[in-house]
Parts: structure tokens; C-alpha cells; sequence
């Protein structure tokens, strides 16, 4: 949960920065499209730069964050207009299959329009790519958190799936995360260290063998492992459960080095 205020740039704006990028990266071969949804914006201005920018270079990927509710809201036929304009992949803040866990978090989504919105990109030819967030159900309801979200995966079969983990910032501090005041009234119980690992492994247990790659390797991770499902999940689930097995202080050890960082 973050600032609510944003603003639209016009769509001359946005070539004049495209631009300056093209001319100092004359050989640029991927883009990202960034902040957290430049949907937002409208089709026909994210369409005109991503027209705009293809014309300039040869793109191999154009890629954008993209939230479900912003996709949903769009329908299939603009998505197609998308992957005609050049849009190769989105990046998907899935967060959490469990339909609980959405409502609390505030997420704006459901998991009917997330598998409407996986079926129309993967129509239009555009990969997804899905980001999980550890801990979000906290430690009330990390087994539904995991089970329902390798339910959804199972479904939708993303390209790519990516886990990242709970960070609650600036608790005392002016712009402090909204979530923290479901800490101080006991709604939420933030899950320890040793309960993300277990997340992952029980991921790992409900994922069907997808033709995915499965990435929990972001410096906020307590463990690095990476892999396609199809090929690799056992032997990442073994590394795992390999991790859960060592002795506590040496756990504790990982824990403390991690820390919280973005």
C-alpha cells in the first residue's frame, strides 16, 4: 500500500523522453514502461508511445507493470490493440490467490478477473508475468495465502512467476504503511521469517509441474532459488526443505543477514 495521488503525462511529453532515451542508447533493444500503471494513462496514449519508441529502434521486448482491475477494465479487444502496438509481456501484481486475503489487503481485484485478464493476454500473444507476495495473509492465514495462489497459478500458467515478500515501511514515521495500524489492533499478524520459507515451500508442494519459471531470487528473499516448474521443482522444493533442515542458529543466521530491504 503506497501514495494514492498520481498524475497522466501527455503523450507529447512522453516522445520527448523517448527521445532523449533513443539517443542515448542508440543500440536499446528491451523497454519498460515504468511506474506501477501506465495503463492508467489510456490506450491510445500508451499505444502512440509504444508505437513511437518501435519506430525509433529495434525492440526485442516492450514490457509494463500493469494492474488486473486497470486490464480488466480495458477488455480484451483494447489488450489486442496493446500487442498490436508492441506490448511483448506485463508484470502482474498478483499478490495472493485467496479471495479473503484480496479483500482485507484492499487489492481491487478478484480472482475471476485475473483469469479473465490472464486468458486475454495470453490471446493477444502477451507473456505474464506474475508476482506473489509472501506474508500477505500474515500468520492467520499463510496456508490458505499459498494453497489458493498455486490454485490460481495452476490455472492461469503464467510465463513467469515471482515471489517477493511483505515489507511494512515507515512504522513511527509520518508516511508510515497503512497496514501498520492493522498490526497495532491486532488484524494482522505480520509472519515471521521461518513462516515465508514454509510459504514457499508449500507454493512449491501446490504448483503443478507448469511450463513457468519460478523465481524467488529478490535480495529480500530468505532463500535464492529459481527454476522452470515443468524441470525443476522438485529440485527446488528439495533445496527448500534442504534450508528448513539446518540447524536454527543457522537459519537465524540467514534471517538476520536478510533483513528488510527494498
Amino acid at each position: 500500500m503506497g501514495e494514492p495521488e498520481f498524475s497522466c503525462r501527455e503523450l507529447a511529453d512522453i516522445r520527448e523522453d523517448i527521445d532523449m532515451l533513443v539517443a542515448r542508447n542508440p543500440r536499446l533493444d528491451t523497454a519498460f514502461f515504468g511506474d506501477a500503471d501506465p495503463l492508467s494513462a489510456g490506450v491510445d496514449v500508451f499505444t502512440g508511445a509504444a508505437r513511437y519508441l518501435r519506430s525509433l529502434c529495434s525492440l526485442k521486448r516492450l514490457t509494463c507493470y500493469a494492474r488486473a482491475s486497470t486490464l480488466y477494465t480495458l477488455g480484451a479487444s483494447n489488450i489486442g490493440l496493446l500487442a498490436a502496438a508492441g506490448l511483448n509481456r506485463v508484470h502482474l501484481g498478483l499478490e495472493s490467490g485467496d479471495e479473503e486475503i484480496l479483500r482485507f489487503q484492499r487489492k481491487g481485484q478478484s480472482r475471476k478477473m485475473v483469469v479473465a485478464v490472464a486468458g486475454w493476454l495470453k490471446d493477444a500473444g502477451i507473456e505474464l508475468s506474475c508476482y506473489v507476495l509472501l506474508g500477505l495473509g500474515g500468520q492467520n492465514r499463510f496456508e490458505q495465502h499459498a494453497r489458493a495462489t498455486a490454485e490460481l497459478l495452476n490455472e492461469i500458467e503464467p510465463e513467469f512467476i515471482r515471489l517477493r515478500r511483505l515489507w511494512l515501511y515507515g512504522e513511527g514515521s509520518e508516511k508510515e504503511c497503512p497496514l501498520i495500524e492493522q498490526v497495532r489492533s491486532g488484524s494482522f499478524i505480520p509472519q515471521t521469517p521461518e513462516g515465508t520459507v514454509i510459504e514457499v515451500k508449500l507454493l512449491l508442494e501446490h504448483l503443478q509441474p507448469l511450463n513457468s519459471f519460478f523465481a524467488c531470487d529478490h535480495a529480500n528473499n530468505y532463500i535464492q532459488i529459481s527454476g522452470l516448474l515443468k524441470r525443476d521443482r522438485a529440485e527446488m522444493l528439495w533445496q527448500v526443505l534442504d534450508f528448513l533442515a539446518l540447524p536454527e542458529q543457522d537459519r537465524m543466521a540467514q534471517y538476520n543477514l536478510i533483513g528488510s530491504r527494498i
